[in-house]
């Protein structure tokens, strides 16, 4: 099937009001809040409360904090000044406050889920679409993606769940009709944003990765063959930020070989490297402004990142199978893009070398090897200045 027919497919299925799974994207759902309920939860936990206890402490019924916790009563539905004033004084009480910080961020990402669900492969205005408005950072898109890959996000990784009587959910919950509604969404997203919404078609192509159908794997492919079969010129940096994404996404369903064709393609040139690092940079929170697409991101951004963030995450995470590759290139160009790092830093640039040294080697391709083998000899060189 080409993407042509793939579009038309979608375009019919939407034409019908049904998803592509046959369900039906509902407007009848109601507000989520899944995920900032989940981590309410948390932050009752570190405190060791029960949901009794924690109602008399905020002078509230206790079925309102177990409709919190479950999402029933979302805490979306509270107005914005009385949901500041509730994380300072759970902030008082002895929740750490990244905890408490990330609560706004996970009312944001419940609205964002039930956008999605509601409209299911129905196509949303580009002005409803949470995909179209700004570039989306991993803290954000980590607690809109954690109901399905149970990952907590790191800032609150450390917190223990409170004791319950019975099993307690490992993640936020969200019924396999709505996971569906979610992900027929976003392929729809993706397609109707074509190729002149680059940064909606690359953020619904980047939580495509997250499905595990088989229609999305499929599409997936088809949309890495779409953005590798043109040359891509060095001066379209939007264009070589969803190239890459469209191949991390399929290297997260296990096939490495888009990676290493974007590696040994599109980041051969200087410009791609750059915009590339500057995007992972953002995508880090290392720089702080928040940008409306990719353009304005890698061209105003460029000049605001020190690479420190990026590189305290680089040689954290060369043992990941599906994305050392990614990141052994990706830790070569900011150490020789960012010599300063390395230089000025001795304990750094001992972490950075012992990191390279126990990364396994024999996983990687012949390429890769040969940039781990750069890559050490880079920051060995740093050592001698």
């Amino acid at each position: 099937m080409t993407v042509d027919q793939a579009r038309k497919a979608v375009l019919t299925r939407m034409g019908r009001g049904q998803t592509l799974t046959g369900s039906q994207g509902s407007g009848e759902t109601p507000e989520l809040g899944v995920v900032s309920g989940y981590l309410f939860k948390l932050m009752r936990g570190s405190l060791g409360c029960t949901q009794v206890d924690l109602a008399e402490r905020l002078s509230v019924d206790d079925n309102t904090i177990q409709g919190w916790e479950s999402g029933r009563r979302p805490l979306s539905a509270l107005r914005a000044a009385d949901l500041t004033r509730l994380c300072q004084r759970l902030t008082v009480m002895g929740v750490p406050a990244v905890a408490t910080s990330l609560l706004p961020s996970a009312v944001e990402a419940d609205a964002f889920l039930t956008t999605a669900v509601r409209a299911g492969a129905a196509p949303l205005p580009l002005w409803d679409n949470p995909l179209a408005s700004s570039v989306h950072r991993r803290s954000f898109v980590g607690l809109v993606t954690w109901p399905f890959t149970g990952i907590i996000p790191g800032p609150v990784r450390h917190l223990p769940l409170p004791k319950a009587r019975g099993p307690v959910a490992d993640r936020p919950q969200l019924s396999k009709a709505m996971q569906q509604s979610f992900f027929d969404q976003m392929l729809t997203s993706a397609e109707m944003a074509g190729n002149t919404t680059t940064l909606l078609r690359r953020q619904a192509t980047y939580m495509l990765a997250f499905d595990e159908r088989e229609e999305s794997a499929q599409w997936l492919t088809r949309e890495h063959r779409r953005t590798a079969a043109r040359s891509i010129d060095e001066r379209d940096l939007p264009s070589g930020i969803l190239s890459r994404t469209a191949s991390l996404a399929i290297a997260r369903q296990g096939d490495l070989e888009p990676v290493r064709h974007f590696i040994q393609g599109t980041l051969a040139s200087d410009n791609q490297t750059l915009a590339s690092l500057t995007y992972w940079a953002y995508w880090l929170g290392e720089i702080p402004d928040t940008f409306a697409d990719d353009g304005e991101m890698v061209e105003l951004g460029a000049r605001s990142w020190s690479g420190r963030r990026l590189i305290e995450h680089l040689i954290t995470h060369l043992h990941d199978p599906r994305n050392a590759e990614m990141n052994i290139h990706s830790l070569l160009c900011l150490v020789m893009a960012r010599k300063e790092l390395l230089e000025s830093d001795s304990e750094l640039r001992q972490r950075t070398l012992a990191a390279i040294e126990q990364a396994d080697a024999g996983e990687l391709g012949r390429h890769a090897r040969q940039e781990l083998a750069n890559l050490r000899f880079a920051t060995q060189l740093a050592g001698r200045n």
